[in-house]
């Protein structure tokens, strides 16, 4: 989409519910940018996460671990906000361990072990091939087959249950992006990027409830929200581009004259591309941008993990990349760290919770958190 993209509206999880107590109806889209704007690392409150329920051996209940132990849960809906789930009926909480289990006869649909990897002969949805055994394939599929099977939960939890990577205000590195902002002035942004940047397998780009909107979009909405700027939003990815494409296409991001460009490769890259070649490709397209448009300052995104049971990726390129966009980090350089985040979430969820295809692209609550990290750059701590 390369017009500014008005925020759907979305049917996204309940935040006030207590167990036992009637559903409450879903937020309203303002709600939601609120909840970019206070992110799960640095609230009490998760909004949203995602499980998705797989058996882990065969024959046992299926279970899908939160990010952090809860201290209550508010609600556990289906991804899509139309079922409510309960407590006792569907699943079962263990609360220390922070696991939710399904009780039998639960209406939370989930998958059989033999369903996750699929036979390369077998006629479920799959793509080939897990790594290390050509002959065995792995769940996948486009649309919104997984965001079907996932369950969204919204829980409290302790203060400072997040241990990991938490973005740095950019202050520094986006001095006029920051200085139109708190002026209120009108900015303009673009987007370069792959099919996750495009805004694959986010509910409002595969048409399904709640169409929640891919992250840029997001990212546009929620600065309208913070500094009443008003923001002009360009999206220029591609399903299937690599940052060389970027630099081939550099020219229609250039013809906008923006702002504030976020760059956001490295998923498709990974397969042949060094970590030299690729920051070679990032610093081609911010120097092509200022030939047009001289103060435009940049955000560069590193991906999220794939499936690392795939075997297309080379899942060593990923910290060479997040090591190389940190080398270009500077004045007018940001760096969002979205690996990092995505590295330290797999320590305790599964991919599956995390995915909107199975192998590399993000659900709803992925998209958000791509949000929550750019957005991070632009949090100024308080004092």
């Amino acid at each position: 989409m390369r017009t500014r993209t008005a925020l759907a509206t979305l049917a996204l999880l309940a935040c006030a519910a207590t167990r036992g107590a009637e559903t409450p109806p879903a937020p309203k889209t303002e709600d939601l940018v609120d909840h970019l704007l206070d992110p799960f690392w640095s609230s009490q409150t998760m909004h949203g996460e995602a499980l998705f329920f797989a058996e882990c051996a065969e024959g046992e209940a299926s279970s899908a671990a939160l990010l952090f132990p809860p201290e209550r849960v508010l609600a556990v809906r289906s991804a899509n906000g139309e079922t409510a789930y309960e407590e006792g009926k569907d699943y079962v909480l263990d609360q220390a361990a922070g696991v939710l289990k399904l009780a039998p006869g639960s209406r939370i649909p989930s998958k059989k072990l033999g369903e996750m990897y699929p036979p390369a002969d077998s006629k479920l949805p799959k793509i080939g091939h897990k790594r290390g055994e050509p002959k065995t394939c792995l769940i996948w599929s486009e649309g919104h087959f997984f965001h079907d099977l996932q369950v969204s939960v919204t829980y409290t939890h302790a203060v400072g249950a997040w241990k990991g990577y938490v973005p740095a205000f950019a202050g520094e590195q986006l001095p006029r992006t920051l200085k139109k902002l708190r002026a209120k002035e009108p900015l303009t942004v673009c987007l370069s990027g792959d099919s996750i940047s495009q805004g694959y397998n986010a509910s409002g780009y595969v048409n399904a409830p709640p169409q929640q909107p891919a992250y840029g979009t997001l990212v546009a909405q929620a600065l309208e929200k913070k500094f009443g700027s008003k923001i002009e939003f360009h999206n220029f990815a591609i399903a299937g581009w690599t940052s060389q494409n970027g630099v081939a296409d550099v020219g229609k991001v250039a013809a906008k004259k923006p702002d504030l460009v976020l760059i956001a490769y490295g998923m498709n890259d990974s397969g042949g591309r060094s970590a030299e070649d690729f920051a070679k490709n990032l610093t081609t397209i911010m120097a092509k941008v200022r030939e047009a448009a001289p103060e435009a300052e940049f955000v560069l995104v590193s991906p999220m993990l794939p499936n690392a049971e795939w075997s297309a990726p080379n899942l060593a390129r990923f910290p060479e990349y997040q090591k190389a966009l940190e080398g270009l980090r500077g004045k007018g350089v940001a760096y969002a760290d979205v690996t990092a985040v995505w590295t330290e979430m797999l320590k305790r969820k599964r991919f599956h919770d995390l995915t909107g295809n199975g192998v590399n692209h993000p659900n709803d609550f992925g998209h958000r958190v791509y949000a929550q990290v750019i957005l991070g750059l632009f949090a100024q701590p308080a004092k």
